[in-house]
């Protein structure tokens, strides 16, 4: 076999040991490299209990035992690579820099402006651990640091809208006549939720209710529709659930300011909402409801709606209940919907046949309420995603 070619956990002499230690310093809240975290990120977009839930979640799964079973199933050679981080959220430098430091493979880091914070902190971490970690940044639009970047590398993998993506891929193209490197891109996607019959609905609301306020639904992870196994009558009873328990999540979890845009944006959906509201079922509940005002706007909205396609607002914690027969019936509408699908998160249980159903839908990734905004170490990007395959 071709030094090339050999699977990487055979070619390098990967320090899984200290990677994994160092990565049990991102759950540990009394660690100095949270500390410089928390400290580092105050004041800025996200409140302080976001921050912390956030950064309990990165790397929660990412034990000596995971990191050497995903170093022996990596094969081809590490390749050098860009990261192009969003801004969205917290936690994509640092799974990605302990992605790359598995695979051994040298990586920069282009931090967005929004969060130019743990890219820094991470590639300070991994300093003499393994492969070389790069923290930059530059402005969009600045072409010279970017051909910089794209000189010294063999794959861009890279998180954005997908006009975003789709501009980086041009400009790479044009930089590079004689081809373009490996591109790794994640894009726009949506994630939904659903609530079973088997379901207890205070505990799906409440699970449901975590997932919508980490990162106020500006991820694409977080459940923008989530339909309700049953008639209108249930899909109600769930959505007065959620929105009670939006409001004690706010508490713990509070809303990040408003973007500028967002206070005409909330307006004009709930000027929709209320007429794609389902009528007020008997004994008078309300299918549409807001939560306290905050800086002009309600806190959240939660509205019923027809059995149907989801519908996305990507922002606000914002969310449709709709009723539907069965998973096969959501699964029908997410197939015919069109946009790319992220996470399923469901509640109450799945039997075969629905189980069945739901593996048929177009979603990357299933997991139980409550854990869609919690994805498991590796997967978005993955360490393979800093290796060459073999026969590549």
């Amino acid at each position: 076999m071709a030094p090339d070619s050999m699977p990487v956990a055979d070619s390098l002499d990967l320090p899984v040991r200290r990677i994994a230690e160092c990565a049990a310093e991102w759950r540990d809240p009394s660690s100095p490299v949270r500390a410089q975290a928390r400290s580092a990120l105050a004041g800025g977009r996200w409140p302080a209990p976001v921050v912390e839930r956030a950064l309990d979640n990165v790397l929660f799964d990412l034990d000596e035992a995971t990191a050497r079973a995903m170093t022996q199933a990596l094969s081809g050679r590490p390749v050098s690579t860009l990261v192009i981080l969003p801004g969205n959220i917290i936690g994509p430098a640092v799974s990605s820099a302990f992605c790359a430091a598995l695979a051994g493979s040298p990586v920069i880091l282009k931090a967005a402006s929004d969060e130019r914070h743990l890219a820094p902190i991470v590639s300070a971490q991994l300093d003499g651990v393994a492969g070389a970690v790069s923290a930059q940044h530059w402005r969009g639009g600045e072409t010279e640091p970017e051909a910089e970047a794209l000189d010294q590398v063999e794959r861009v993998i890279a998180f954005g809208s997908d006009e975003t993506l789709d501009a980086l891929r041009s400009r790479i193209k044009a930089r590079l006549k004689s081809g373009i490197p490996h591109f790794v891109p994640y894009g726009d996607s949506y994630s939904v939720g659903y609530v079973n019959a088997g379901a207890e609905l205070n505990e799906a609301a409440a699970a449901a209710a975590r997932d919508v306020c980490l990162f106020d639904q500006r991820g694409c992870m977080s459940p923008q529709t989530v339909y309700v196994r049953g008639d209108a009558g249930r899909a109600t009873l769930f959505a007065r659930a959620l929105a009670a328990a939006l409001e004690r999540e706010g508490r713990a979890l509070p809303r990040a300011a408003l973007e500028e845009a967002e206070p005409a944006l909330i307006a004009s959906f709930l000027r929709r909402c209320a007429v794609t509201a389902l009528d007020a079922v008997p004994h008078g509940l309300s299918t549409l409801l807001t939560g306290p005002a905050k800086s002009g706007v309600p806190e959240f909205v939660v509205v019923v709606e027809p059995d149907g396609a989801p519908r996305c607002a990507g922002f606000g914690r914002v969310v449709v209940v709709k009723p539907c027969a069965d998973a096969g019936t959501m699964q029908r509408h997410l197939a015919a919907f069109g946009r790319p699908l992220e996470t399923i998160g469901t509640a109450g249980g799945l039997a075969p046949e629905e189980r069945s159903a739901l593996e048929a839908s177009p979603a990357r990734r299933h997991c139980e309420l409550g854990e869609m905004q919690r994805p498991p170490f590796g997967y978005r990007p993955t360490v393979q995603d800093f290796c060459e395959a073999e026969g590549a």
